[in-house]
C-alpha cells in the first residue's frame, strides 16, 4: 500500500489537488482512523462477542434489531440493504466498512481522537459501484466479493457526510487483502502533533462534531471542544 505522510494541511490540500482531484469526483472515496494501528475491517469483527463464530453472532445481532427496531420507525427499511445500511447509522456492528467522497470530512475523523497517536485517511479507488440489480436480487450476506455500496440515502446523516460503504463477505480480513483487480487503496499518514491545528482549520471550515452529527448530543461535543481551543494552537 502507497504511503503519503502529510504534516500539516497545505501539506494535505497539496495531495488532493495534485493526485486525487485529478480524476474524477467519485473515482475516489476516503476514510478516516484516529489510530494508525486500526485495520480495514468492519465493526461486527471488532467487537467481543459471545457466539460461537463471527457468522451466527451477525445473524443474531442483525435479526434482534430488524425486530425491536419497528416502534422507533415511520417507515421500515424495504429491504436488508437498507435495515443494514440503518442499522450502521445508528452504531450496531454490521459488515459494513463507512466511507465518503469527501476527503476533508475524512481528515476530520482521522484527528477528532487519540490527539496523542497518528491518525490516517485511507483513499480507495474503486471505480464501479455495486449494480442496482444486485441489491434487487442477492442478500448483502450472500455476495461472493467485495464491493463499493452506495445506499439509497435513508438517513440525514449520510447526506450530510456524503457517505457510502465498501461490504465484503469476508468479515475478520483487511480490506487490503481482499481488494478487486484493478482498485487501488493508500494511506495518508496524519501525525499526533499536527491533529489540533488541523481541527482547529476544518472547525473554521465548517467541518466539526455539531455540522456532521446534527442534533444536541453532536452540539454539546462541539461546544465543549470549541470553549477549550483558541487560533494559537502550534503548527
Amino acid at each position: 500500500m502507497k504511503c503519503i505522510n502529510v504534516s500539516n494541511y497545505k501539506d494535505f490540500t497539496s495531495t488532493l489537488e495534485d493526485h486525487y482531484f485529478r480524476d474524477e469526483r467519485k473515482a475516489w472515496v476516503f476514510r478516516g482512523h484516529s489510530q494508525s494501528s486500526y485495520e480495514l475491517v468492519p465493526k461486527v469483527a471488532r467487537v467481543n462477542h459471545t457466539s460461537n463464530s463471527l457468522k451466527r453472532f451477525e445473524e443474531s445481532i442483525f435479526s434482534f434489531f430488524k425486530r425491536m427496531a419497528h416502534p422507533f420507525l415511520t417507515q421500515p427499511p424495504a429491504n436488508d440493504w437498507e435495515w443494514l445500511t440503518l442499522a450502521q447509522h445508528h452504531g450496531l456492528p454490521t459488515r459494513l466498512l463507512d466511507w465518503t467522497y469527501n476527503p476533508f470530512i475524512a481528515l476530520y475523523f482521522a484527528i477528532e481522537t487519540n490527539p496523542d497517536t497518528d491518525g490516517n485517511v485511507f483513499a480507495l479507488k474503486a471505480t464501479k459501484r455495486l449494480p442496482d440489480k444486485k441489491i434487487k436480487t442477492d442478500s448483502p450476506f450472500s455476495i461472493k466479493s467485495v464491493y463499493k455500496f452506495v445506499p439509497n440515502q435513508i438517513e440525514k446523516r449520510l447526506v450530510i457526510q456524503e457517505g457510502l460503504f465498501t461490504i465484503s463477505p469476508n468479515l475478520d480480513t483487511p480490506l487490503e487483502k481482499s481488494l478487486k483487480p484493478g482498485w487501488e487503496l493508500e494511506k495518508l499518514i496524519i501525525p499526533a502533533e499536527s491533529k489540533n491545528r488541523l481541527k482547529y482549520i476544518l472547525y473554521r471550515q465548517g467541518i466539526h462534531r455539531a455540522s456532521l452529527f446534527p442534533g444536541l448530543d453532536g452540539l454539546a461535543r462541539h461546544l465543549e471542544w470549541q470553549h477549550s481551543v483558541s487560533p494559537d494552537e502550534p503548527e
